[in-house]
């Protein structure tokens, strides 16, 4: 096992000459060390008074490279090398100078290492590092970060008052943006997924030998999803998509919105559809494609994920009105396309059809283009659908990611299956006293 080891940096053992012509070591006493500011010269180091005084040293165990720490006090280097023994001893060890590395250091190291995720994804993690992370961390040895500091951070989170840099754009806005106070969900992915996907890392390279970010409790989403989920009736998905049409006289802006809100795929899935994607015979579409962006924000097609890729279900009207739109196209052509050619950009048709198709109809006011999801789903589980179709027609990783968001919407089923339990219960006790007459 390694050796650990402390040594006084300011006094020495002397050497002193005896009658008989030997030399002999001798210690100062310990009320010499008392009064350290009249210690005899000969007791006093090179570096007496000079820095810290006691040097905590040690071999890693790793590299058996000699290595040290220099401390004001002893106890402060006793209690180090005692922790780093019980750390040799039971294969914790890490060596305590990577925990000086800084934050921004190891942010910068995770974020390289992740060859795997999309495009879209790396950019949201780089935009919430720059906007949010590295200004609150950056200069932060990760190893001192501790549990009450990332809880402080999460409250300025919270409130809107954490330390925050924008990108300031002049040629969209002139005036600088300033944070508000955070939705909990948003909060989450920042400290969760961002900070915490550093932090993660750290562990797992034995930069530090905890996760200060364990236990942290974040805020929930305390509005009520009974009220807060978004619905529209099938009259005013109608008007909706009619005004969409008198607004832009083009048919492939109405059945965009119908396709959103009756069978709800995302917006990037949507717009991605090819006819080859169409499956007249079966009333269905197949989703295996959506808009992203790269790592410098540029458009482009990608895949979904693998849970996602699925068949879509269309209305067999709807289906029919996608046929006629794209008559006369290849396989390879977009089903909605742009009012130049070419496919719909979804930020695009948000400003230019969305918008203005809710204020002209007088309809969900508040309501996103992602918020047709919603309805599609509340009008689909109204008419009898399942937790399992509902989930497979809106790409759910599972079946609790639904659940969790539309459980409250099955809730007469219950009150049908007592109702049945209770019919069968009155038969079964009057069969019962026939048999006995």
């Amino acid at each position: 096992m390694a050796r650990a080891w402390i040594t006084d940096l300011w006094v020495k053992d002397a050497v002193v000459d005896l009658p008989d012509g030997t030399t002999t070591k001798i210690s100062p006493t310990s009320a010499q060390l008392r009064a350290l500011k009249a210690l005899p010269d000969h007791f006093r180091t090179t570096r007496y008074g000079q820095g810290q005084r006691w040097s905590a040293r040690w071999h890693d165990p790793r590299t058996d490279k000699p290595r040290s720490r220099a401390f004001t006090r002893r106890s402060d280097a006793e209690a180090f090398i005692a922790s780093l023994e019980d750390d040799i001893r039971s294969d914790r060890y890490i060596d305590p100078s990577a925990r000086e590395q800084t934050f921004a250091a190891i942010a910068e190291a995770w974020l390289a290492s992740k060859g795997r995720i999309k495009d879209s994804t790396w950019r949201r993690y780089r935009r919430e590092l720059d906007n949010y992370v590295l200004p609150k961390w950056q200069h932060t040895p990760v190893g001192s970060i501790s549990r009450p500091q990332i809880d402080a951070w999460v409250l300025q989170l919270r409130d809107g008052t954490a330390p925050h840099v924008f990108d300031v754009n002049q040629h969209i806005k002139t005036t600088a943006r300033t944070p508000a106070k955070m939705a909990p969900a948003y909060l989450g992915h920042i400290v969760r997924s961002t900070f915490g996907g550093a932090i993660r890392y750290a562990v797992a390279e034995a930069i530090i030998g905890r996760n200060p970010l364990a236990n942290v409790e974040l805020p929930r989403d305390e509005g009520d999803i009974e009220n807060d989920l978004p619905h529209l009736s099938y009259p005013d998905i109608e008007t909706l998509a009619d005004t969409a049409h008198e607004l832009t006289g083009r048919p492939d802006d109405e059945l965009l919105l119908e396709l959103l809100a009756y069978s709800g795929p995302r917006i990037g899935e949507a717009t991605a559809l090819k006819v080859r994607d169409l499956d007249p015979d079966n009333d269905r579409a197949r989703i295996h494609r959506t808009w992203t962006v790269d790592r410098e924000g540029r458009r482009k097609l990608g895949p979904v994920k693998t849970w996602e890729k699925r068949w879509l279900p269309v209305m067999p009207s709807l289906m029919r009105e996608l046929v006629k739109l794209t008559a006369g196209r290849g396989p390879d052509d977009f089903v909605f396309t742009a009012p130049r050619g070419g496919p719909i950009d979804g930020g695009n048709w948000y400003t230019r059809v969305w918008t203005k198709t809710r204020t002209n109809a007088g309809l969900a006011h508040t309501m996103s283009v992602h918020d047709l999801r919603h309805v599609a789903a509340t009008n689909a589980i109204a008419a009898g659908a399942d937790v399992k179709l509902v989930q497979q027609m809106l790409g759910h990783k599972d079946a609790t990611e639904t659940l969790n968001t539309y459980a409250h919407l099955w809730p007469d089923r219950v009150a049908e299956v007592i109702a049945a339990v209770e019919q069968r219960r009155a038969e079964a006790l009057r069969a019962e006293s026939r048999d006995a007459a």
